[in-house]
């Protein structure tokens, strides 16, 4: 059974919320003109085997056409009597059907609307004996749904005969059948465990439909029910189904609630009790192996104690391993002697049962060797708490390692230790940390602690140990490197002004109680292209993590010149700034900007308003900046005005805020590299505000610039206001046409340099070479496009006689349709954001459909003709190279 176009269902609650009918909305079928499709699918519907117990009512809902003058209750008794021909005389009809004429004059009214009127009909008519209930949610062509639907309208309907308020709706020319009221929920369950068995057998549904399915069969088999912990269990599977596809702990939580439930209720006797005691164990295993919730560990030992005692004596060896395992597992958590003895007792039972040449003997034998071991390291650590050496101290010093490099891979490779001045690697890090405060508190005997737990411990007092500063500045000459720090203390070194500068900041982090430090001078192995390709990958991250970060400017004297710093105009300052959550500003004498006492002068007033007249960046992206690829055009102009000492960096020193990991390329051209990145903003994001800007093109992409300056440039556009009246007379259907068109349109991206890129599209019709302009090299056209209005561009080459061969376009991006709106909303607010103004781009048509952008001297911004000239607006994705 298929609820297709020609069947729509839905339940609708009428005034007192008493009765409650499904009601069944079918195309008419009684007239030549109308569906001749709607008859047969509603009795195949209605013949399907599965309808053959549905013996109690259903309420049909036809539109019938405005202009019958014929009295409704006549004309719906002749369609029902068509429908009745139609069936075998052998078919039984069910016992009560409900009619319910409504009038449609509007054909593309929705069920819900008709219902609505429905609703009116029935509150101003007293004497009326029809009756409807709304029915919350759609089918979407779901089989399992709609019977859902159709077995809570069966229960409805008994019922409410049962309780004999309902009256005898008008009398359908059928053949009558008498409601057997008493076996009516029995009926329904037998029912609804058929349709279950067969939707399960042949999955012909999704999962979510299964499910909806399988909750209304719980409903027909109340707790009393013989057949109730069934129900519970068809829905339980059916929720860990989707728990192993998705992994949701909603569906873990609801499957261990059925299935205890269902265990709860079930009869000792019953052989099934013991299967379902197994699949409840799991799921808290499940569950506790997630969350580590010690509940769930001692209702998972309880069961296994349950599953223990339902088991004959010589077939428990399995039984009583699993309990020792849970036993054990306690003991690893909280520590207690008492839960290992008991380990190793069930371990020796197990044993005992499964002599030597038993299959199971040898896993007997290793976990009670291993419950032994546990026991054994537990008694020795009560005896030598004291002495570190002990078996205990030995594992958490184990443990303690392998959590310190797990910790620290994500901090920068080498830090400078402040209060000796020598640069660390990770190994020497690890020794000063065993050396530390944090240490000895770890390894003191304290309450006993799980393993999760421990390693939590753990890696916070890793993270407390190693809090770091780290250095922003411009280079200058004299900057120490690596080799020439490596193995010794900076601050016997000779003094220059680079190392003046190191020296100087590793003791003001001493000062503010930073044990670390790192600067990129020396801290990074430039002749290692692997060690430089992961710190530009890292860079972002580490200033990230970093607790502070201490930008001197050299080049600011005193209060007031902050944003005259050349430290504004380098670019990889920007990803640290945007980068650190906490930044203090020190001038050419090392002493603090407007020598403020404040924590973080990223949440001084005063000062974040030199930074963003510095900056161009707005307080909230100051303060608190997260990377990725929003407002991508704004980020670009940010960057636009800085420059770097190596051109390709200028793309390199944007990867962390725009959160891209792309390879980094030393040698390639500042092109190649910016137009890897804009290709990956584009391709991840469809973002095509990128495209809007002026200048010479890229060598790697005509739509892409050259370099990051054209983005100086904020792009506006001056709307014009919207008129609603504008939309009185267009063609509707055409508007609906060019919405879809619209929808269907995908994400703009990038493929090996080459630009896939959807939009609206406008033939450039003619192009008049107008007066020469001041410069030679400059060529002024007034264009013509397809519902556009004329316009005049500049452009640096001159454009060839064809001018079929041009187009301008609109590029288009998903965000310009807003779902939140209804339908017809959502078709005219495209329209109107079609009729402003916009940014064109100008494209040349080349060989095998491919096109190439023509840059211009300015913004191509272009008006529409009217409103209506929108509607047939050519949609299209273009090639370009």
């Amino acid at each position: 059974m298929k609820i297709r176009e020609h069947v729509k269902a839905l339940r609708f609650n009428h005034t007192n919320g008493q009765t409650n009918i499904v009601v069944i909305s079918m195309t008419s079928f009684h007239t030549e003109h109308e569906d001749p499709g709607a008859q047969n699918t509603a009795i195949d519907w209605l013949k399907s085997s599965c309808f053959e117990k549905c013996h109690y009512g259903i309420l049909f809902l036809h539109s019938l056409d405005s202009d019958l003058t014929d009295d409704i209750n006549t004309l719906m008794t002749q369609r029902l009597e068509t429908l009745a021909k139609a069936l075998p005389s052998e078919f039984p009809v069910p016992s009560r059907v409900y009619v319910v004429p409504s009038t449609n004059s509007d054909p593309s009214e929705t069920l819900n609307q008709r219902l609505s009127r429905l609703k009116t009909m029935l509150n101003g008519n007293e004497n009326c004996q029809y009756h409807a209930s709304l029915f919350p949610g759609i089918f979407k062509g779901q089989s399992e749904t709609a019977w859902c639907a159709a077995l809570l309208l069966l229960k409805d309907i008994s019922e409410t005969q049962a309780s004999g308020s309902t009256p005898l709706s008008r009398e359908p020319a059928l053949k009558r059948m008498a409601p057997q009221l008493p076996s009516d929920r029995l009926a329904l369950k037998d029912l609804a465990d058929i349709l279950f068995k067969e939707f399960r057998k042949k999955r012909s549904g999704d999962l979510g439909a299964l499910i909806t399915f399988a909750r209304t069969a719980l409903e027909f088999a109340p707790p009393e029910h013989p057949s109730h912990h069934s129900a519970l269990i068809n829905l339980a599977n059916l929720l860990y189904d989707r728990f192993k596809e998705e992994g949701t702990k909603v569906d873990l939580d609801e499957v261990i609630a059925l299935r205890r439930t269902a265990w709860e209720c079930m009869l000792s006797e019953d052989l099934e009790k013991q299967s379902i005691l197994l699949e409840l164990d799991d799921c808290l295993y499940e569950r506790f192996r997630r969350e580590d919730v010690m509940a769930d560990l001692e209702e998972i030992i309880s069961l296994r104690r349950a599953a223990l005692e339902r088991t004959p004596p010589h077939n428990r060896c399995k039984q009583l391993l699993h309990l020792a395992s849970s036993v054990h597992e306690k003991f690893q958590k909280q520590g207690l002697v008492i839960d290992i003895k008991e380990a190793v007792r069930l371990a020796d039972t197990a044993l005992g049962l499964c002599p030597p040449g038993h299959p199971d003997h040898p896993v007997c034998r290793d976990h009670l060797a291993s419950f032994r071991k546990a026991k054994i390291s537990a008694r020795g650590a009560r005896v030598h708490a004291c002495d570190t050496s002990s078996s205990a101290s030995s594992d958490i010093k184990q443990v303690v390692k392998k959590v310190f490099f797990q910790t620290v891979e994500k901090f920068p490779l080498r830090l400078l230790h402040t209060q000796t001045g020598i640069l660390c690697n990770r190994d020497a890090q690890l020794s000063h940390f065993e050396h530390s405060l944090q240490y000895k508190q770890l390894l003191s005997p304290t309450s006993p602690r799980g393993s999760q737990q421990l390693e939590r411990e753990i890696s916070d007092a890793v993270l407390e140990f190693l809090g770091f500063a780290m250095l922003s500045h411009r280079w200058e000459s004299g900057e120490p490197l690596l080799r020439d720090v490596e193995g010794r203390c900076i601050y016997d070194l000779d003094d220059t002004d680079g190392l003046a500068k190191l020296q100087n900041f590793c003791n003001l982090a001493f000062q503010r109680n930073f044990q670390w430090a790192w600067s990129d001078t020396c801290c990074i192995d430039k002749d290692s292209s692997a060690e430089l390709q992961e710190a530009i990958g890292s860079m972002f991250s580490w200033y990230r993590q970093s607790s502070l970060t201490i930008v001197y400017l050299s080049d600011v004297f005193d209060d007031g010149s902050l944003a005259n710093s050349v430290w504004f105009k380098r670019g990889w300052t920007l990803q640290e700034l945007l980068a650190s959550h906490t930044v203090l500003f020190y001038i050419q004498d090392w002493s603090l900007y407007m020598n403020r006492d404040v924590a973080n002068h990223k949440t001084d007033s005063a000062l974040l308003e030199e930074l963003h007249e510095a900056t161009g960046i707005a307080d909230q992206h100051l303060r608190e900046f997260y990377p990725g690829m929003d407002h991508a055009r704004s980020r670009l102009h940010w960057a636009s005005g800085r420059r770097t000492t190596r051109p390709e960096d200028v793309a390199y020193s944007l990867f962390g805020i725009f959160q891209v990991h792309l390879p980094v390329l030393y040698g390639e051209t500042e092109q190649n590299a910016l137009g890897r990145l804009l290709a990956e903003i584009i391709s991840r994001s469809g973002d095509v505000s990128v495209l809007d800007w002026v200048g010479e093109p890229s060598s790697f992409n005509s739509c892409f610039p050259a370099d990051l300056v054209p983005y100086q440039t904020v792009p506006h556009v001056q709307l014009i206001p919207s008129d609603p009246a504008k939309r009185n007379g267009l063609d509707p259907e055409k508007a609906r046409r060019l919405y879809n068109d619209l929808v269907r349109l995908p994400l703009a991206r990038c493929v090996n340099s080459r630009l896939v890129l959807p939009s609206t599209v406008h033939a450039v019709t003619t192009a008049r070479l107008k007066e020469s302009s001041n410069s030679p090299s400059r060529y002024t056209y007034e264009v013509h496009a397809s519902r556009l209005k004329p316009i005049d561009v500049t452009l640096s080459v001159k454009l060839g006689h064809n001018a079929g061969t041009y187009i301008l376009v609109r590029p288009w991006h998903p965000r310009s349709l807003d779902t939140t709106d209804s339908d017809e909303s959502a078709v005219w607010n495209i329209l109107e954001q079609l009729e402003q103004p916009f940014n064109a781009l100008l494209l040349k048509r080349l060989r095998h459909n491919e096109y190439k952008r023509i840059a211009s001297d300015c913004m191509i911004t272009v008006c529409v003709q009217d409103l209506e000239s929108t509607l047939d607006s050519e949609v299209m994705v273009l090639d370009i190279v």
